[in-house]
């Protein structure tokens, strides 16, 4: 039987934490480990509380708690956990969840019960329960046709049939296999956020691994609060996030930028051309949500600048 560690980070919600560990204590197929991976201080109170919880909803030893010197940040603390979780725990696979992603009892099961050659991660399809299980955000699925080879949907009714969907590639709910670290690596710790989600799966896709989607595999995460803005143009989208801070939204950009200078390192003016799209396309967004304003300006070209230029500099 293979060897799961689930993993997630923890930096400023218990509570959120908490049901986390709680969903992870409620699968059919319980996973062998969960690794708590704490950007927050040693003596954050739900440490003892998670301990003890633990202790009655998991195997005995099952929980782990990795601490981190400081917030890393989603990115920083997957990539400390994901390298922790196969070198030391000897995982066969890992499964990543963050503290406010659960899993529903059959989740993991229902992923293991997919029968895939072993260059395939199997992902979890990710809903809001809120919203009637609709997806929480776009998911790329293979289309099979040349000309377009990816499409984005964003709602149920697009789904193809079947439970497993080939998809792009994934992170949240994604159950990536050891041959996928020892190919690929762990995440780029400093991604901080709103990195990892594109530049993990693209390194593993680089490896030669295929992406599929599980239907039967649900996992709830809460969508974007306000509805994003969606721009397509031939086989190209482009997703705007209103309402989002200028610290995420610099990550999101700079990481988005960088990740282009990794798949196109000596095509400068393809590169170049992106970001003027992207800059087009963004205050085309702020003009529409009425969101223009000189510190978001400033913020979307200060992120695009750093990264195009390979510069993983902090907000």
């Amino acid at each position: 039987m293979p060897r799961i560690c689930a993993i997630f980070t923890h930096f400023a919600s218990a509570e959120r934490t908490l049901t986390c560990l709680r969903r992870l204590g409620a699968q059919t197929r319980q996973p062998e480990k969960v690794l708590i991976i704490n950007n927050s201080t040693a003596d954050d109170a739900v440490l003892p509380a998670a301990r003890e919880l633990a202790e009655e909803v998991l195997a005995p030893g099952a929980l782990e708690v990795l601490q981190m010197e400081s917030n890393l940040g989603n990115a920083g603390g997957c990539s400390h956990g994901i390298q922790h979780a196969f070198a030391e725990l000897k995982a066969d696979y890992v499964w990543v969840l963050d503290d406010d992603s659960w899993p529903r009892p059959e989740s993991l099961e229902q992923l293991l019960a997919v029968d895939v050659p072993e260059d395939t991660v199997r992902m979890s399809m990710v809903i809001d329960p809120t919203k009637g299980d609709e997806l929480s955000w776009p998911l790329t699925i293979v289309t099979g046709n040349e000309n377009k080879p990816w499409k984005n949907i964003t709602t149920r009714a697009e789904l193809p049939e079947g439970n497993e969907i080939p998809s792009r590639g994934g992170w949240l709910g994604a159950l990536y296999p050891r041959e996928a670290w020892l190919r690929a690596g762990v995440p780029t710790p400093e991604l901080f956020i709103r990195g990892e989600d594109e530049e993990y799966p693209w390194k593993v896709r680089a490896a030669g691994f295929r992406f599929i989607t599980v239907a039967a595999s649900p996992l709830e995460h809460p969508s974007a609060r306000i509805p994003m803005i969606h721009y397509t143009h031939g086989a190209h989208s482009f997703f705007y996030e209103p309402g989002l801070p200028e610290s995420r939204q610099y990550y999101k950009v700079r990481n988005w930028a960088w990740l282009q200078r990794l798949k196109h390192p000596g095509n400068y003016l393809r590169r170049l051309a992106a970001c003027g799209f992207y800059i087009i396309l963004t205050l085309r967004a702020m003009i529409h949500t009425d969101e223009v304003s000189v510190r978001k300006i400033y913020t979307l070209l200060r992120a695009l600048h750093n990264g195009f230029y390979g510069k993983l500099r902090p907000y």
